[in-house]
């Protein structure tokens, strides 16, 4: 079990969800904290919570889709820490839509912050610890980075990215005292849908702008609460994932039906066809439903 009181971690996501959560276990544990988000707002909010409890906490603004801001950050974390122990790329944003409805920009949008973050996070902190012979490198991937759901490709995409990244880092550098992760949430209460954009467009196209948008926002809440159930709360997951960080797994997952699915998909493929067949047929009835709701008949389905 490797004891992190007093390492210095950047962390990106941090004003919500699993990465708000995470801040503040990691803080408890004693953990100098510099903390990142879009929403500035939020996350001083969150900084100031955390130094009322005595933790040493940095909060920056920043858009990780950009290699300027993670430069950036470079620069803020040695001067404020001197060196950074651990790095967990968190920062997420969500998206959906029928695979053959999406245009460029759907793909491009999500890509840019969940995989490209990744990237740019590589290239700017890895040589540090390289170079330092310690450190742990820490992505949040998904579930959706282990089992190919219907309904959400560019984030699937972007996330089976994630996981082979961190797999090919741990392949190539595990001998140099760096440590490498990745986190696969599954089913958590968070606000990620409040990040995300959908590719419905088309099923609202005879509706005003301003009915279009209320409809699609409605929708979206439908469908992710309907997708929540059996949700576990961020804090349980929070404290899960940091449990496997001190312990420097490679993959680490807060429900073992995801081991169960990858063990499925290397040994029993014809039942894993199965299994990926039936949840794209809940998917799918899931979505008639939200829609049925919504007074919309949409018969390409």
């Amino acid at each position: 079990m490797k004891n992190i009181a007093g390492s210095n971690c950047l962390l990106t996501g941090a004003a919500h969800g699993i990465g708000r959560a995470m801040a503040a276990l990691l803080a408890q544990e004693g953990v100098n904290l510099f903390l990142v988000d879009l929403d500035e707002q939020s996350l001083e909010r969150v900084g100031a919570q955390l130094r009322e409890t005595g933790a040493e906490v940095r909060t920056a603004g920043g858009d990780v889709s950009r290699i300027e801001d993670w430069r950036a950050l470079r620069d803020r974390v040695c001067s404020d820490f001197g060196r950074l122990d651990m790095l967990i790329n968190n920062a997420a944003i969500g998206g959906g839509g029928r695979a053959h409805t999406l245009e460029d920009a759907d793909w491009q949008r999500i890509l840019n912050v969940n995989l490209w973050s990744v990237i740019h996070s590589i290239k700017v902190f890895l040589p540090d610890m390289l170079e330092q012979r310690s450190g742990h490198f820490i992505n949040v991937a998904s579930g959706a980075g282990i089992i190919g759901l219907p309904l959400h490709l560019q984030y699937i995409a972007s996330k089976f990215a994630v996981v082979g990244i961190t797999e090919a880092l741990y392949s190539e550098y595990s001998h140099t005292g760096v440590s490498f992760s990745v986190i696969c949430p599954a089913r958590i209460r968070t606000n990620i849908v409040d990040r995300s954009f959908i590719a419905y467009g088309d099923m609202f196209q005879n509706a005003d702008p301003e009915t279009r948008e209320r409809k699609l926002a409605e929708f979206k809440q439908r469908f992710w609460s309907k997708d929540r159930d059996g949700a576990i709360s961020a804090e349980l997951a929070a404290a899960r994932y940091v449990a496997g960080i001190k312990k420097e797994k490679l993959y680490i997952l807060d429900t073992p039906k995801l081991r169960i699915a990858m063990v499925l998909k290397g040994a029993f493929e014809g039942l894993y066809k199965r299994v990926l067949r039936s949840e794209g047929k809940r998917s799918l009835a899931k979505l008639k439903q939200t829609l049925n709701e919504l007074g919309i008949d949409y018969p390409d389905l």
